[in-house]
Formats: structure tokens, C-alpha cells, sequence
């Protein structure tokens, strides 16, 4: 018997181990995923897939996350080496999952095809295209908060990448990072009323 090898075969097998990998972790640390879309650009190489993991109750957020982006492959022709995380509180805003994942996907193919790296904290202006129900209509890339290490870089053989947190920020809070830094965001935040999660906390 002949066994033949394809590349596309090994592709697949690739995705598979790197899908079982990051799953895996999200599993352990936040319990089932309830929905998944996937994202496809075959001509560039970009396969990801977008998980939802609803709220398990009122006091923990709900989360949309990325598996894939980190194989997806800049313009630069460099790897993105990164996977998203956005958190919500549980409503979402009063938004439907189906739009917000609607817009993270946006967020994504945007990220892919204009943004050169992947360096953070980064800021991304308010954009038309965010829920209508969100006052947060801006975003922060930034390192993972709040959650657990083993979530935040992500072995896969010989590669690590990191898990990125995906942050709607008010056009007020965009502003004040590009003018006084991240730290004086956190200090902003540290003091507001409402949570970093909220994304129809005040302007």
C-alpha cells in the first residue's frame, strides 16, 4: 500500500493539534463553549474560528475568543502569533451574540489585513461598525487581565503565543491612552463606577 502525504493534509493536522491545544485551556478555565463561527480567506491563509462561552452566572463575565488567529499571516507575511479574548458582562450590553460576534469578526479581518503587528497596548478609533446599544464604541488590544496565567502565553511546540484581551473603550477612554498612557487608564479605571466590562458604561 502506497500512503501518500498532502501538504494541505498537514495543514489541517496542524490546525487540529493547535485547536485541541488553546480548547483545551479555554475549557479548563471557562467551562463549555455554547456557540462557534468560522472565519475563512482562503486566498490569504486565514482560517479562525470564534468561540462564545456565556456567562456561568451574573457575576462572571461572558467571553468571545479567538482559535486560529495566532496561524493567521499578515500582510508583512509574518504570523500574528496571537489569539483575541473579549470579555462582557453578562447581558452583553443588551446586544445578541450573534452581533457581537458579527463585529469581532470585523475586528479581526481588520486586524489581519491593516494592523502590521501585534505590539500593545493598542488603540483602535470608534468605529461605526460597533453594537448600537454600546457607548464603548472604540477598542483596546492589551495584555490579558484578570484571568488565569495559564490562559495568558500558550505553548504549542516550539512556539508561544500570547492571549490578547479585546477591551470597547468609550472615545473619552481612547483619547486619554493616547494622550497620557495606559497607566493613566488604569487609574481611570480604578476609580469609575462602572466595570471595564460594561461596554455601555458612561462617556
Amino acid at each position: 500500500m502506497q500512503i501518500k502525504k498532502e501538504a494541505s493534509q498537514e495543514k489541517i493536522l496542524d490546525f487540529d493539534i493547535r485547536r485541541t491545544i488553546i480548547l483545551h485551556l479555554y475549557m479548563q478555565e471557562w467551562s463549555m463553549p455554547k456557540y462557534r463561527v468560522i472565519m475563512t480567506k482562503p486566498e490569504i491563509g486565514v482560517y479562525v474560528e470564534i468561540y462564545y462561552f456565556p456567562s456561568i452566572n451574573d457575576k462572571t463575565p461572558a467571553r468571545f475568543t479567538t482559535v486560529g488567529l495566532s496561524n493567521s499571516i499578515r500582510k508583512t507575511g509574518k504570523p500574528i502569533n496571537t489569539e483575541w479574548m473579549l470579555a462582557l458582562q453578562p447581558d452583553l450590553g443588551q446586544e445578541s451574540v450573534d452581533r457581537i460576534l458579527s463585529y469581532f469578526c470585523d475586528l479581526i479581518a481588520h486586524n489581519i489585513e491593516n494592523i502590521q503587528s501585534s505590539e500593545v497596548p493598542r488603540v483602535m478609533s470608534e468605529s461605526a461598525l460597533a453594537p448600537e446599544n454600546w457607548t464603548a464604541k472604540a477598542l483596546l488590544i492589551d495584555e490579558l487581565r484578570g484571568e488565569s496565567e495559564h490562559v495568558e502565553e500558550i505553548k504549542i511546540g516550539e512556539e508561544v503565543i500570547s492571549v490578547l484581551w479585546v477591551i470597547p473603550i468609550t472615545p473619552k477612554e481612547a483619547h486619554l491612552i493616547l494622550q497620557e498612557g495606559i497607566d493613566a487608564f488604569d487609574a481611570y479605571i480604578e476609580e469609575l463606577h462602572h466595570s471595564i466590562i460594561d461596554p455601555t458604561r458612561p462617556y
